[in-house]
């Protein structure tokens, strides 16, 4: 598991918005696993 980034505004990363998720898979449960670790 991998402690992720946090993003501060102004960041302009935090504008871009997000590609629908088509399809929970290993690689989208690995990234809600990183992010729980990471709060």
């Amino acid at each position: 598991m991998a402690i992720l980034d946090i993003l501060h505004f102004p960041d302009s990363r935090l504008r871009n918005i997000a590609k629908p998720v088509a399809a929970v898979d290993d690689r989208v449960r690995q990234l809600i696993d990183d992010m729980f670790e990471t709060m």
